[in-house]
């Protein structure tokens, strides 16, 4: 069993961040350093450590709470934390939740990653973050969830296999939300054009 993980913050409830409405979380510590990327304060892997057993009942209580579809793992960099979020991707899917994971590397650098080939998620999305080539909006071809035209999705299960769930219009979907915890803490979650702009405009 792995120690736990370093984790930035955790949205209970969110429809920005992948089909449905899911958890999403962020993990801290990211050697990739994409330029323009979204998250630059979370680059460092730094911080306290969370035991998976505890992140597993936060999302049970935000599923009982939200009537999640699943989770998003996002980053910083989650595969750098390599067994950890194997662990907390089996202990979810195994309780019925479909899983998400973003990560900056690509398919094939990441299969030689130690502790890769245990992990269980439904969809991942690679490669990294282009800020000079922005994935474009729905209205002109885009993908929803996906911030640059580089990254690909793989599906390893069909849960997420639809392409309409990434391209329909009509899925209700935010394109950005903004999220406050009860510490006071904003977060902005959603596609990198939309973030990144948000964050321009409340600096």
């Amino acid at each position: 069993m792995s120690a736990g993980l370093r984790i930035a913050h955790v949205v209970p409830v969110t429809e920005a961040e992948g089909p449905f409405r899911r958890l999403a979380l962020w993990t801290r510590g990211c050697r990739l350093r994409c330029p323009g990327c979204c998250n630059p304060e979370l680059f460092e892997a730094t911080g306290p450590v969370t035991p998976v057993a505890a992140l597993v009942a936060t999302i049970e209580r935000a599923r009982a709470r939200h009537d999640l579809e699943g989770i998003t793992v996002v980053g910083g960099e989650p595969l750098e934390q390599l067994p950890a979020i194997a662990e907390l991707c089996a202990a979810v899917s195994e309780r019925g939740l479909g899983v998400l994971l973003f990560t900056g590397y690509r398919k094939e650098e990441a299969a030689a990653l130690p502790g890769f080939a245990a992990l269980q998620v439904d969809t991942l999305v690679d490669g990294r973050f282009d800020a000079g080539d922005l994935e474009p909006p729905l209205a002109r071809g885009g993908r929803r969830f996906v911030g640059s035209r580089n990254q690909r999705l793989h599906h390893f299960t069909g849960r997420y296999a639809d392409m309409s769930l990434w391209t329909a219009s009509n899925q209700g979907a935010a394109e950005l939300e903004i999220h406050v915890s009860a510490a006071g803490q904003v977060t902005l979650v959603g596609a990198p054009r939309r973030v990144a702009r948000a964050a321009r405009e409340l600096s």
